[in-house]
Formats: structure tokens, sequence, C-alpha cells
């Protein structure tokens, strides 16, 4: 099978499944500057680490869905990715980020090698989450807006920046096309909860 046919089954693929997949609100609805809080539930992931820069995100993508298909795994929700290194601090070459997609039945979980499929456990996450409506290459600036508020209401950040794309860049126009945004947070007590 052709590579832009596996890229557009992957494509068709997400936008059905993110048709279908429980958030806590509904990314057609949600203001883009506001950041809401909620707990993940823990999925089991198909992954491929990939050190390069970013522009290799649609090839990984297409590769990772390519091995999914050839397995014969089942996708069971949208397209994710983690982010591993600070791209304002780390050259291009070396950025170290993961592609994930939430399968229904995972093959054996386990250490992964770069650029090979692998499975995880993507563990339930408490985390602070703002949607980015419009091109990917302004992503940066909702960034920003996430990283501000945490800051400003005190929290510690626990982990890794996830990404969950909500559209297909083949039928959405850049200016419409919504990405989640998730750092996971400590959970604070609810006397210290920021209303």
């Amino acid at each position: 099978m052709r590579k832009s046919s596996i890229c557009a089954m992957c494509l068709l693929a997400a936008a059905i499944l993110a048709a279908t997949w429980v958030y806590a609100v509904d990314p057609k609805t949600a203001t883009p500057t506001r950041v809401y809080i909620k707990d993940t539930e823990p999925h089991s992931v198909a992954v491929m680490v990939h050190q390069g820069p970013y522009a290799d995100l649609p090839t990984v993508i297409t590769k990772l869905a390519g091995e999914i298909s050839r397995g014969g795994y089942s996708q069971a929700g949208p397209i994710m990715a983690l982010f591993i290194s600070n791209p304002e601090t780390t050259p291009q070459k070396d950025l170290k980020w993961q592609v994930m997609i939430p399968v229904a039945y995972p093959g054996q979980i386990g250490q992964i090698a770069d650029d090979k499929l692998g499975f995880q456990l993507l563990d339930k996450l408490h985390v602070a989450y703002i949607y980015h409506i419009g091109p990917y290459e302004k992503i940066g600036e909702t960034y920003k807006i996430l990283f501000n508020w945490a800051a400003a209401n005190k929290y510690k950040i626990e982990s890794f920046p996830v990404e969950t794309y909500w559209s297909d860049p083949a039928k959405t126009p850049a200016d419409k096309q919504v990405t989640e945004i998730w750092i996971p947070i400590e959970e604070k007590p609810a006397s210290a909860r920021v209303k």
C-alpha cells in the first residue's frame, strides 16, 4: 500500500475517532484562551519515539499508522504526541518526542527503540489543558498561555506536554484545526485550588 493511502486512512481514522472520543470540554465549543483541568483515563497506546525536527511529525504519524495497520491493531482514539525536548533550547536535530495512537488491544508493553513500533500504558494524569484553534505554526502562542497560567496559579508541572490532534488537516482549513495541549500538573488540595 502506498504511503499516501496509509496517511489518508490514518487521517480518516483520526477524524472518525475524534468524533467519538470522550473529552471533558467539547473542542468545538471551547474558549481558545481558557485553561481547563481534568483527570485523564489510562490508555494503551502504540508509540513511535523519534529524534529530529517537529517537521518530521507527519512522516512519523504515517509510519506508526502503517505499523498499527500491518500489525492488525485497532485504533481507539485520536493521534497524540508527547514532547520531551524544549524546542527553545534544543537544536532541531536533537529534539526528542514520540507519537502515540491509542489502541484497543496492544502488543507487548515495554522498552521502545527509536523509530520502531512499541506499546505503552499512558497512565491516568491530572492535567491543565487548553485548545489551540488555528494553524499549527502558531501553537507556541497557546503554549505560552498554558505555561503562564500554570506559573500564575502556582502549579508544579509534573511531566512533558502532550498534544491531541482533533482535526484532519487534509479536510480542515488551517484556521479551524483543533489541537488539545496537556501539561501534567500536581494535584492541589481543594482548599488550595484556584476558582
